[in-house]
């Protein structure tokens, strides 16, 4: 019966130890985002949140809303990054989709860049030839921009199989 005791006490110091490991690592590695500064003036319809990077990679969150008077259902939210230099690094564009006037939808820009500083956000209209522009532009900068939604996924479901 001793023996059993004994064991439960090392699994949940075992336990305790990966939360443990897991929050300190999680606060390490925020403590070393930085905040960046707009470039421009950003459109009044846009709200920037968070915008960070590391030397590293970065991070970009906001709201964007829509109004009565301008409805931006179809356009397009440019997000440009540059570095400490003043060098261009790279362009991504998200679709504004399914939003109703006056509510906020939110949104998140994730990038993987050395030494980012500024950024810049416009809102374009969407054409056939801005459409190929895009295409192209996404192409060219897929290794800077990061689906960071699948990264927490693969990783949380990676630290699941590990435990079980």
């Amino acid at each position: 019966m001793d023996r059993l005791k004994t064991f439960g006490k090392y699994i949940l110091w075992i336990v305790g130890f990966y939360i443990f490991s897991l929050v300190l690592t999680y606060i390490g590695f925020n403590a070393t985002y930085k905040n960046i500064d707009s470039f421009k003036e950003i459109p009044e319809q846009i709200n920037i949140v968070l915008a960070q990077s590391t030397k590293v990679n970065g991070r970009i969150y906001g709201e964007v809303t829509s109004t009565a008077d301008n409805d931006l259902n179809g356009k397009y939210i440019k997000v440009q990054i540059y570095t400490r230099y003043n060098n261009f690094a790279g362009t991504r564009y998200l679709k504004i989709e399914n939003t109703q006037a006056n509510v906020p939808k939110k949104f998140a820009v994730n990038f993987k860049a050395e030494n980012i500083k500024y950024y810049t956000v416009e809102i374009i209209d969407e054409d056939e030839q801005s459409a190929e522009e895009i295409e192209k532009i996404e192409n060219l900068y897929k290794d800077i921009f990061t689906k960071e939604e699948i990264k927490t996924y693969v990783i949380t479901w990676l630290v699941i199989k590990l435990l079980f």
